[in-house]
C-alpha cells in the first residue's frame, strides 16, 4: 500500500470490542495518547477534557483482539475512540474520516493509510482502489472451496519498525522496480479475481505473491515461521502469507483444494 497497490481488508467476526467501566484492563497509557492526539491537533480541548475525565472515571475500550499479531488491534481501538468523541463533531464523509483515524493510528505505527480503522468504524469490507480512494463494499467471500486460516506464531512484535524496514528496502531504486512491477500488480490482480470470484486465477495470484514474500521479505518472517512455512506449502494447493507487516503475529495460510490445516494454534475464518 505504501507504493500505491490495490488493498482490500474485510472484519472478522472471532474479535470484538467495546467501551466498559467495568473492572477495565489497559493494554497501554491512554493518557499519552490522549495528549499526542491533542499536540497534533486531532482534537482539541474539550476532547482532550472528555477524553481525560472519561479515563480517571476508569473508562476504557476492551477488546479481544490480540495485540501485536497482525490482526487490527490498533485499528479497532483508533476507530473506537473516533466513533466516541471524534465522529459526530467532525461529521464528515468516509475518505476524510479514514485520513483523520490515519493520523490516529500512526501513534501506533509511525504511519497508517487508515484503512484498518475504517474496516472496524464501518463493519464491512473496505476495497483501496488504484487512485488511492476507500470504498465500502460487500464481501463476496472465498471461492468455494477454499479454506482460510490464520495461524498464531505465537511472536509479538510492533509494527512500527518492521514498515521502517520495508521502507528502507525500497530506498534501493531496483528494488522498489522490482515491488511496483511484480508484487503489486500480482496484488491488483489477486484483488480483482477475490471480488469477482474467479477460483484458478485467484490461487494463481496468491502463489506469487506467497513465493515473493518468502524470498524477499525475509527481514519479517522469523526463523521458527521459516520452517513453519516450507512445511506448510509442501501439501499441494497450501499457500502462506504476512498479515499486516509480518515479524510475528498471525500468518495467513490458504487452502485452495480443501486441505485441512492442524496446525496448533490455527484458527479457520473461513
Amino acid at each position: 500500500m505504501l507504493n500505491g497497490s490495490q488493498a482490500l481488508a474485510v472484519p472478522l467476526s472471532q474479535w470484538s470490542g467495546h467501551w466498559t467501566n467495568e473492572n477495565p484492563v489497559q493494554k497501554f497509557s491512554p493518557v499519552e495518547f490522549i495528549d499526542w492526539l491533542f499536540e497534533k491537533n486531532i482534537i482539541g480541548e474539550n476532547e482532550k477534557i472528555r477524553m481525560t475525565d472519561d479515563v480517571e472515571k476508569g473508562w476504557s475500550f476492551t477488546s479481544s483482539i490480540p495485540i501485536g499479531h497482525g490482526v487490527g488491534s490498533s485499528g479497532a481501538y483508533v476507530a473506537a475512540v473516533y466513533d466516541r468523541y471524534l465522529c459526530e463533531k467532525k461529521s464528515v464523509g468516509k475518505v476524510d474520516a479514514s485520513a483523520i483515524m490515519a493520523s490516529m493510528e500512526s501513534f501506533f505505527h509511525g504511519s497508517s493509510s487508515g484503512m484498518d480503522p475504517l474496516v472496524s468504524f464501518e463493519n464491512k469490507a473496505v476495497l483501496k482502489d488504484d487512485a488511492g480512494i476507500f470504498h465500502v463494499i460487500n464481501d463476496p467471500g472465498w471461492p468455494e472451496g477454499y479454506k482460510v486460516y490464520l495461524w498464531n506464531s505465537g511472536i509479538s512484535r510492533t509494527t512500527g519498525p518492521l514498515v521502517q524496514v520495508y521502507k528502507n528496502k525500497i530506498q534501493d531504486p531496483g528494488f522498489l522496480s522490482f515491488i511496483q512491477h511484480s508484487l503489486i500488480s500480482m496484488v491488483d490482480h489477486a484483488i480483482h479475481f477475490y471480488l469477482s470470484s474467479t477460483a484458478s486465477m485467484l490461487e494463481e495470484c496468491i502463489s506469487v505473491i506467497s513465493q515473493f514474500q518468502r524470498a524477499h521479505f525475509t527481514e519479517m518472517i522469523p526463523d521458527a515461521v521459516m520452517k513453519t512455512w516450507d512445511v506448510v506449502i509442501e501439501k499441494n494447493g497450501v499457500y502462506m502469507k504476512l498479515c499486516g507487516a509480518g515479524g510475528g503475529g498471525y500468518y495467513m495460510i490458504i487452502s485452495t483444494k480443501g486441505e485441512d490445516i492442524t496446525l496448533p494454534g490455527c484458527i479457520q475464518i473461513h
